[in-house]
This record gives structure tokens, sequence and C-alpha cells, in this order.
């Protein structure tokens, strides 16, 4: 058994693959992993046992020490893949510093580009919005990051005396007539607007037409919001990893 770790700043995603398909994934909180420990033992509450190797897709650095640690001295993996820009993603990565490009952004445009196999832009909801753009050809151009809607709302309401907390949802009516409405407005606006005005900005930077496709734990309830979403894909980033362990495993 092969596991795929998505570790967030909130949230890990634990996936298993069988016979080379992703076949179930669980969740567990990642805000409280501290030690190695801490890992070994939310691993055991899952019921994993044996596995023979492992994929590491981290943006919390502390953590990615620690899952490399545990998978080594708990399964005995005893190289797990982290994924980096240096190892083979099979992609040409058009990025200034590729230091600075993240697990996820990484594993996302991997995803899109070996599951789908055209002009791709990767929208991923989570506690930034992040819009990644990578070529039917494999060269990932680069992208943008943005607040997440959730982590706005929750900014802008513990912020300010009289702004309440909203459901975020579709508005009835742009030009809202209560704070609440204002409020729906105004992030509906948020969620929708970078999307299409991305898309619109970087096809006339490009001269791309990308297919826009929406992961990440938030994506299926916002991305209907938006007209420039053609596909929700909530496990993109964990079909990454696994395209990236066959390229540094299985190919290798």
């Amino acid at each position: 058994m092969i596991l795929l770790v998505d570790i967030g700043n909130s949230i890990a995603k634990i996936a298993s693959v069988d016979k080379g398909r992703i076949a179930s994934i669980a969740r567990i909180g990642s805000r409280h992993l501290r030690t190695e420990d801490d890992v070994y033992i939310a691993f055991k509450s899952l019921g994993i046992e044996d596995p023979q190797d492992a994929v590491i897709c981290s943006v919390v650095p502390d953590l990615t020490p620690k899952f490399v640690c545990m998978f080594r001295k708990r399964y005995n993996i005893g190289h797990p893949v982290v994924v980096n820009p240096y190892i083979n993603t099979g992609l040409e990565l058009a990025y200034r510093k590729l230091s600075a490009l993240g697990a996820d952004r990484i594993a996302n445009v991997a995803g899109a580009h070996f599951e789908y196999g055209k002009d791709v832009a990767v929208v991923d909801f989570g506690t930034a919005t992040t819009i990644d753009f990578v070529t039917a050809e494999g060269r990932y151009l680069g992208g943008a990051i943005a607040p997440g809607i959730v982590a706005s709302h929750l900014h802008l309401v513990s912020s300010t005396a009289m702004l309440p907390e909203v459901e975020l949802v579709k508005p009835t009516q742009i030009v809202g007539r209560t704070t609440e409405e204002c409020l729906q407005s105004g992030f509906y606006l948020l969620s929708v607007g970078i999307i299409d005005a991305a898309r619109a900005a970087v096809s006339k930077e490009t001269r791309i037409d990308f297919t826009f496709i929406a992961t990440g734990g938030l994506a299926e309830r916002f991305a209907r919001f938006s007209n420039s979403i053609e596909l929700v894909d909530r496990d993109l980033t964990l079909k990454g990893c696994l395209h990236l362990y066959r390229l540094n495993k299985e190919e290798a």
C-alpha cells in the first residue's frame, strides 16, 4: 500500500493507493500535531498498519520532517517522496525562485497536467486561494495567490466591531439592503471576481484559453459561483502526488 499525505495548515488528507488508483481518503487535524509521536498516533487511529511507501506534500515546514521521521522509524520507509521543486515533476517550472514554490501548487499542476493534458488553470480554494497555470506541453507558468474567502471573512469579522458573521452563499441580489446582504454580496464578488478577472487578464497576457479547474476543501462550495470554472476535482492534489510518485519511484 502506498500512502499519499497532503498536509495543509488546518487539515492533513491521507489517501491509500490500491491497484494504481486512490482508494480511500481520511482527514486529520494538523494544527495539534506537534511531534513524531503525535503523527504516529493519528495514523494508528486510522488503522494504518503496513504501508510500503509514501508521498508527502506539505505546506507546513515544521511538520514535514516529523512525517518523514515517522515513516522511517515506525514503518521502515527509508525514502518517502517529499514533494518539492527539485524532484522529477515531469514539468518545466518557469518560476524565478523555485525554493519558494509551494508543494501543494506543484502537486496541483502535476495532477492537472497528467490528468487532463491541456492548458489548465487550477483554482485551489483553501486558507489561501491560489490560481496556477500549466500548459498542455507541461510548462508551469506561475500563478496568483490571494487571501482565502473563509479566512478573509473571519479576519474581517474579528477586526471590526459592527460586522457580523454571515453565511457565505450566493446573494439573491448584488446590491444588499442589510449589512448581512452587503457582506454576502461582497464576499461573492470577491470569490467570483478574482477568478473571472484572472481568466480575462491571463488570456490577454498569454493568448491561451485555459480550462479552469477548482480543487481544495472549499471547491464545491464556491466553484459554482463562477462561470469561469468548468470542472471541480477535489482530489487533484492527491492525484498529483500519485503522478509524482510514479515519476520518482516507479519510472526511476
